[in-house]
């Protein structure tokens, strides 16, 4: 029994069941794969980096190009072979190693290249090889390489995406959602850096997967709100409707692995800590964590560079200290006011004052 929970991108862009899965083959391959995605969640960015690989190979030569990396791909695997060394010398006859490499895999088309063999294709000549297999092994008809979309939302400004399936994305200030132009894979999958809500389509068929650096979420037909800076400690995940999964992910060497999961009710939110890879389940305040998309500004027991932070990121306004007061905490929420008129409650509050210039606040 394989241990699929052990993969690596090469691993599975050399396994024989995700190929039939990916190019929608064999129904008990796409069936089989379908739900093992929905249960490991985690080896979302693993996967995610597979099928890139895939596409970015999965494609046609002409005819002369295709002959010298034929040969090019022959001498490798001439040099693969039990009896060469990497160092020996290159096939006299490439056609008819590659002949034989292809018989090789017709008898064998169910068994995986061994896992050894498949990483040093995967590193020495792996371009080379999977253009070569997609030549012999014709991509199924009607599939194409699908243009990923990168959207990012500059500091001090928002923007609505509707995504391929429907789905609603607000984006928030100094954020980036990268997306593919059509959905064509069992899964539906996006990445996200900063902040955005989702108002996700049901489809039960094909799940949507969000991902970032350290945290993965799945959901089915839901909404929520998702942080996840990379210059903050925490990522959160506030679900406002349906249900989804959470999983902290820890990145290394190569390898990821799930830390902790962690299922979200209506109004439950998951708190990752970037530090030490916890994962916890708290309630949280709507408008302190969706209300960015009304305008909505909440600040909790905020020190100045929170405040500072997030002057940064929803006005494109640096925020300066110049008074003596370098350590208070601040509690407010405001509702479609201007910046300055934040900065006036704040030093009204603390008995300060302030200076504006451009785009710059002083806190006297």
């Amino acid at each position: 029994m394989k241990d699929y929970l052990q993969y690596g991108v090469e691993d599975f862009i050399t396994d024989e069941s995700y190929l039939r899965y990916y190019f929608r083959e064999n129904e008990a391959d796409i069936q089989f794969w379908t739900e093992w995605i929905k249960l490991h969640p985690e080896k979302l960015d693993v996967i995610i980096s597979a099928n890139n690989y895939i596409d970015a190979f999965s494609v046609r030569l002409p005819e002369s190009e295709f002959q010298r990396e034929q040969q090019r791909f022959a001498q490798a695997l001439n040099e693969l072979s039990p009896g060469n060394s990497l160092s020996g010398n290159a096939t006299e006859e490439p056609d008819e190693a590659l002949r034989e490499y292809y018989n090789y895999r017709a008898r064998k088309r169910n068994q995986r290249i061994t896992r050894a063999v498949a990483a040093l294709l995967f590193v020495t000549v792996g371009s080379i090889a999977y253009i070569a297999l997609q030549k012999n092994r014709s991509v199924t008809p009607g599939r194409e390489t699908v243009q990923l979309i990168e959207k990012y939302v500059p500091k001090g400004e928002r923007a609505k995406i509707t995504l391929p399936d429907g789905s609603e994305v607000e984006l928030n200030a100094d954020s980036k959602l990268t997306y593919p132009a059509k959905f064509t894979s069992n899964t539906r999958e996006v990445q996200l850096t900063g902040e955005a809500f989702f108002r996700v389509q049901p489809d039960a068929q094909h799940p949507f997967l969000v991902t970032s650096i350290n945290i993965g979420v799945m959901v089915l037909g839901t909404t929520f709100n998702m942080q996840c800076y990379p210059d903050k400690d925490q990522a959160t995940v506030a679900l406002v409707t349906g249900k989804v999964k959470l999983n902290a992910i820890s990145n290394g060497e190569n390898k990821q692995r799930r830390v902790k999961t962690i299922t979200l009710a209506p109004a439950e939110m998951g708190v990752l800590n970037k530090n030490d890879q916890s994962l916890q389940k708290t309630a949280y305040d709507l408008n302190e964590e969706t209300g960015w998309r009304q305008g909505i500004v909440v600040f909790r027991n905020a020190g100045f560079t929170e405040i500072a932070n997030r002057f940064d990121k929803v006005y494109n306004i640096r925020l300066i200290n110049q008074s003596r007061k370098k350590e208070f905490r601040f509690n407010g929420s405001f509702s479609n006011v201007s910046p300055e008129e934040i900065v006036k409650s704040i030093c009204l509050s603390k008995q300060l004052s302030y200076t504006i210039k451009g785009n710059v606040i002083t806190i006297h």
